[in-house]
């Protein structure tokens, strides 16, 4: 009795380890992988060089820092004067640049806030609402 369980184990360990080879998860049927939707990856746009707030800044702390190196022939006070600028305008960019705007959603659904109401449709509406 013995050796028909242990004939079935290596004959299961056999295929567990065929299924193994091909690359795929043991265990695992055709209808389980074709059942899951595949998403077709799509390579990222090439956007090219992009100038930042954080690119920005980073190359002004770096220039105020080998500003003493660069002291060396001379070019101290300009690389400082240069680098305390690039730090000034990245904060500069970091604020003035348009923010995206994200879409909420409910349930799948867009949410739209509704206007705020300027001066003459509050006093319309407390002229007829009381």
């Amino acid at each position: 009795m013995s050796q028909r369980y242990q004939k079935e184990i290596e004959e299961i360990l056999e295929q567990a380890n065929v299924e193994g080879a091909d690359g795929k998860e043991p265990g695992r049927s055709r209808t389980q992988e074709s059942s899951r939707p595949k998403t077709p990856r799509q390579p990222k746009a090439s956007r090219g060089f992009r100038l930042t707030a954080g690119k920005v800044l980073l190359a002004g702390i770096v220039l105020l820092l080998l500003s003493p190196v660069l002291g060396l022939i001379g070019l101290m006070e300009p690389a400082a004067w240069i680098g305390i600028g690039l730090i000034i305008a990245s904060y500069v960019i970091y604020f003035t640049k348009p923010r995206r705007a994200v879409e909420r959603r409910w349930r799948g659904q867009p949410i739209e806030d509704e206007p705020e109401p300027n001066a003459l449709q509050r006093l319309w509406r407390w002229l007829t609402h009381g």
